[in-house]
């Protein structure tokens, strides 16, 4: 997916988010965004609130952020 096009989802996702901001599916997506992105900071902090929603998609998460 190309940096434009990924941007893009990450604004749709946050968008989407202030809907439905305890969604696990879609602060799981709008993480991955941010470390395909190499956001590595942003990635963290929605790890922290998935972490309490949804521990085993956070951990999903976590895997990807540490293996940038």
């Amino acid at each position: 997916m190309g940096e434009g096009l990924l941007e893009k989802l990450i604004e749709d996702l946050k968008k989407e988010l202030e809907d439905r901001p305890d969604d696990p599916e879609i602060l799981y997506k709008l993480g991955m965004g941010y470390v395909r992105l190499g956001k590595i900071d942003s990635a963290r902090e929605i790890y922290k609130k998935l972490r309490e929603i949804d521990p085993q998609r956070a951990k999903e998460l976590l895997d990807s952020i540490y293996e940038v």
